[in-house]
């Protein structure tokens, strides 16, 4: 049930066209004042102008719930929009309370948009799974749900901050090598969201792209992005994931996740049929801002190890890891045990060995036993803190009855 509120955070939207860039703000009136979020468009392919506005929706969507604050859009939005993200609201409130149901209104609701030809915009980053969503319905991979690519989209201001320009560059010409012998145009959306709206990105970021995904809306009926993790082994509540991606679609826009039927390593193995796309994947973010690999960070050994299962030379590498490096790697979460357990099976059904599968076994089994360690450990400590709470509660009590004893009796007590 949505709560009656008496703030409303406003949204203002305003486009600048220019001969070879767009520029969109979108202001909303926070808690803490205005701010405003811009979305600059440049590259090969540029949209048309704007006729719905549901892309500033869903950028605020996690902060207008956080915050508890209604939402009034001054301008167009999606029917089909406001009915997605009403589902899209239930569903968190219910996986985390902190997310509250808020009402969503516009100065004008549109009619949805339906089209029988599905033309896509999709978001890559050099990455396994966005290179992999591109690929497979460039080459028509995808059956009956294929989307024909009009462009392809690279942000900068999510992994790569703005003011690491040089790095961007870089990690832009690397695309643009996967992106060019396609046929594929290339297109730009520079946005400084992380920075003025950004405070959970693991929650936050599927929202986000899902807004510059929109922003070639009229271009493309389609944005696609990469899976995260393959449906066997989901982890919710996160921001991407399978349940809640979809409802992030607007009036004749819809938002496809597209990999999650295959692990990340058959992912790998798909690239591995077109070595030179496969040899320009950047999928570091841990490392240096370089706009490509750093070699050495728990997701480029792990990329490494993806390639050796299928029996691929590490292609976007210059070297294998090492034992030691293998041995090295420290997960942070159960779903890297399993990307690293998925390796192994894979390994293990393709006949591999050596002393690199012999360190992959070592380092799960060295992780798993570490994980089960620290769980324990928060366990331990959550019941000493319980155990202390009551004693501090005693104790402030003791002395709040003190302080309303009579006076005699507190003189003849000292």
């Amino acid at each position: 049930m949505v709560q009656p509120m008496n703030d409303v955070m406003r949204i203002a939207v305003r486009e600048q066209r220019q001969s070879n860039a767009i520029v969109r703000t979108a202001t909303y009136t926070l808690a803490g004042g205005p701010v405003s979020v811009f979305y600059r468009i440049t590259g090969e392919t540029l949209p048309p102008p704007l006729d719905a506005y549901d892309f500033a929706v869903i950028a605020a969507l996690y902060v207008a719930m956080r915050e508890g604050r209604h939402v009034h859009v001054e301008g167009p939005v999606s029917a089909a929009l406001l009915r997605n993200v009403d589902e899209f609201q239930e569903i968190w409130s219910l996986w985390q309370p902190k997310y509250r149901r808020v009402q969503i209104t516009a100065d004008q609701v549109v009619p949805t948009e339906i089209s029988d030809v599905r033309r896509g915009v999709f978001a890559v980053s050099g990455g396994v799974d966005g290179t992999y969503a591109l690929l497979k319905h460039h080459t028509g991979h995808a059956g009956i749900r294929a989307v024909r690519p009009v462009c392809a989209m690279l942000v900068h201001g999510f992994d790569i901050p703005l003011r690491e320009q040089l790095a961007f560059d870089h990690a832009r010409d690397r695309i643009a090598a996967m992106t060019s012998p396609l046929g594929i145009p290339l297109s730009i959306v520079e946005t400084n969201w992380r920075d003025v709206l950004g405070r959970d990105w693991g929650m936050d970021c599927q929202a986000t792209l899902a807004s510059c995904l929109m922003q070639f809306r009229g271009l493309a009926n389609v944005g696609v992005c990469g899976a995260a993790e393959d449906y066997a082994h989901i982890i919710v509540p996160l921001g991407c994931n399978p349940v809640t991606n979809h409802l992030m679609s607007g009036g004749g826009f819809d938002i496809v996740t597209e990999g999650g039927c295959v692990t990340r390593t058959e992912r790998v193995r798909f690239l591995c049929d077109y070595p030179e796309i496969a040899a320009q994947l950047r999928v570091c973010w841990e490392g240096p801002f370089t706009g490509g690999n750093c070699g050495h960070c728990e997701k480029c050994i792990r990329t490494k190890l993806n390639f050796m299962a299928v029996g691929s030379a590490p292609l976007c590498f210059d070297r294998p890891p090492t034992f030691a490096e293998i041995l090295s790697l420290r997960t942070r979460n159960p779903i890297q045990i399993h990307f690293l357990r998925e390796v192994l099976r894979i390994a293990a059904a393709n006949g591999m060995s050596g002393s690199w599968v012999t360190a992959l076994r070592l380092t799960i089994e060295k992780n798993r036993v570490a994980m089960l360690g620290r769980a324990a450990g928060r366990r331990i400590s959550g019941k000493l803190k319980s155990l202390r709470e009551p004693t501090a509660k005693t104790g402030s009590q003791r002395a709040r009855l003190g302080r309303d004893l009579p006076q005699t009796r507190t003189a003849v007590n000292r």
